[in-house]
């Protein structure tokens, strides 16, 4: 794939599908309960959120974008979009709102959306932690209370006892780096530490979780096919003739991209950073619970030596056009990554998020295009790519930025809640039709 930092992708073919895709590819959507739903008032960021000054403009998730209400039509959209699938969460504080209460209702919601999307054709996958937990949980140390593990555990084996009829795509959790850093790192998502032992306790629980978690899916689920979702930065040093840049550089490949999977992959946690806790404790039953590799790709970052930063390792944005979020668009950065996964753990891999911050939606059908090229360059590599899942069907409460940053391929009017086409709707509904049409043009190589 051409790697210049051309501002429209010009590089990039009307056919992004440059070699056939897998039959059953998946071409999907993205979403997570707590910020689309509405009404999720009984887990931590809810409770996080009334914090002065915690969420941009003073937003809460209130009513959100009320697809809890909305679930017939949302599906429509779906459809109309011509995805395949969706990847969605559960909102675990509304199905155990007290420790070992399961709430009859909100699980046969979550089994009536289920069955909406398989009556459309549409392939679920199902994330059991999207960031949020009961407060109940959260209030007894949340990532770092002793029976974390146990606790997610529990709630894994009654979905799969409940709706592993439905689903047979699961994720354990999603971006548990990011929740990571941002919970008890930086301090800027709850519960708002900056404990760097805390931050170590924390990640060595949420791979102990995954671990439960997987187990019990597999006992409660037949034919469960189990993954997670990780946040993956293309990570370049800024000055590649400086020594001090490049080791900054692999420290965010090595401290954040690839200790989750590296874990799972070795039967041993481990988390080696400058200025944190050493951290390396075996447990064997990590190895093989994974069936495939998830990966969230939003940026690449070039990265510079920082004695200030976490990790001596400074954050910088490369010289292309950027997202309303601040971030440089590039694509060339997924195929690096899809490459990476693989030869790092032969695993199926899929995009389990993508998408761009784009309020005025010019840059969105460019950015799908360019980033569907990616996959499929990967693809005629021989990376077995399995699917991609743009984020997100619709326009959400998007954790610390509020309201301000809109990513959806159907805007949303927060005032009447009414769904608005967009022309990045169209451009995924155009790549929905030439996913099975493959087609190569002429001059152009990955």
């Amino acid at each position: 794939m051409a790697s210049s930092d051309d501002r429209r992708f010009t590089a990039v073919p009307e056919n992004p599908f440059m070699a056939a895709m897998p039959a059953d590819f998946l071409w999907g959507v993205a979403t997570s309960a707590h910020q689309v739903d509405g009404g999720t008032t009984g887990n931590d960021w809810a409770h996080f959120e009334r914090r002065p000054g915690a969420i941009a403009d003073g937003a809460v998730s209130g009513p959100a974008a009320d697809h809890w209400n909305r679930l017939e039509e949302d599906t429509q959209l779906i459809r109309e979009l011509g995805a395949n699938a969706h990847r969605l969460s559960l909102e675990w504080s509304r199905l155990e709102p007290e420790p070992g209460h399961w709430d009859a209702a909100a699980w046969e919601h979550a089994e009536r959306e289920l069955a909406l999307l398989k009556a459309a054709g549409i392939e679920p996958m199902l994330t059991l932690l999207h960031f949020t937990l009961p407060q109940w949980l959260a209030q007894r140390g949340g990532l770092v209370a002793g029976d974390f593990p146990q606790r997610l555990e529990a709630f894994a084996s009654e979905a799969g006892r409940r709706l592993g009829g439905w689903v047979r795509l699961w994720c354990t959790v999603n971006e548990p780096n990011v929740q990571m850093l941002y919970g008890y790192v930086t301090g800027q998502w709850p519960p708002g530490l900056r404990d760097r032992t805390l931050a170590t306790r924390a990640f060595a629980s949420l791979l102990q979780g995954h671990a439960l978690a997987a187990r019990a899916l597999r006992n409660s689920c037949r034919g469960a096919r189990i993954g997670a979702a990780v946040h993956l930065v293309l990570a370049e040093p800024l000055r590649r003739w400086w020594p001090p840049d490049r080791l900054a550089a692999s420290v965010v490949e090595r401290g954040f991209n690839w200790p989750f999977y590296d874990a799972i992959r070795d039967g041993v946690i481990r988390l080696r950073l400058p200025g944190y806790p050493r951290l390396e404790q075996p447990l064997a039953e990590l190895r093989g619970s994974l069936d495939f590799v998830g990966i969230n790709y939003y940026r690449r970052n070039l990265v510079d030596f920082d004695p200030f930063a976490p990790g001596f390792a400074g954050l910088h944005q490369g010289p292309g056009l950027r997202s309303d979020a601040g971030l440089e668009m590039y694509p060339a950065g997924l195929l690096q990554l899809l490459r990476r996964a693989w030869q790092r753990y032969r695993l199926p891999v899929i995009v389990t998020e993508n998408g761009v911050a784009d309020a005025a939606g010019s840059l969105r059908p460019d950015y799908l295009r360019a980033h569907a090229y990616a996959v499929a360059c990967a693809v005629a590599e021989g990376v077995p790519v399995q699917g991609y899942f743009h984020w997100s069907l619709l326009d959400n409460f998007e954790w610390t930025d509020g309201y301000r940053l809109r990513f959806g391929l159907y805007r949303v009017d927060f005032a009447s809640q009414r769904r608005l086409a967009t022309p990045g709707g169209d451009e995924f509904r155009r790549l929905a039709g030439l996913l099975r049409r493959p087609r190569r043009t002429a001059g152009i190589g990955c």
